[in-house]
């Protein structure tokens, strides 16, 4: 578990453990190490699934609009491209600021499945990158 991830996670649980939000919005394990989607978690437990890599591009600000109405606060994971939406989100009053716990994460880069599979890799069973290079494990 990368460090970035690592730190993620701790304050997800913290956040559930003392009851300051009711739920948490990030991404989880998808059947592929390629494949994580957007998912809610309520309980510290839930959190086993989560994950946070270089395929977790989905922007999450979508989610709110549901999520503020929800009775207590609703923590979710924004990278800096995703903050536009959210703001937007917030002028047009289509989320509830207030019901909201933004934690401001770093963008890795995303990677595309796709562009790696047109490289002849048929089968990914994970992904390091390091310096610029993406190294695939099939």
């Amino acid at each position: 578990m990368k460090a970035v991830e690592m730190r993620m996670l701790e304050r997800a649980k913290a956040l559930l453990e003392s009851g300051e939000v009711a739920r948490v919005i990030g991404w989880k394990k998808g059947d592929f190490c390629y494949d994580p989607s957007p998912a809610t978690f309520e309980t510290v437990e839930e959190l086993n699934d989560f994950v946070y890599d270089w395929f977790c591009g989905a922007n999450l600000s979508k989610y709110l609009i549901q999520a503020s109405k929800k009775e207590g606060k609703t923590a979710v994971f924004l990278k800096p491209c995703d903050t536009y939406s959210f703001n937007q989100l917030v002028k047009e009053y289509r989320i509830k600021r207030e019901n909201i716990y933004v934690i401001a994460v770093e963008c890795l880069g995303k990677l595309d499945i796709e562009k790696i599979k047109a490289k002849g890799v048929s089968f990914v069973t994970g992904v390091e990158v390091e310096e610029g290079n993406v190294k695939v494990a099939s």
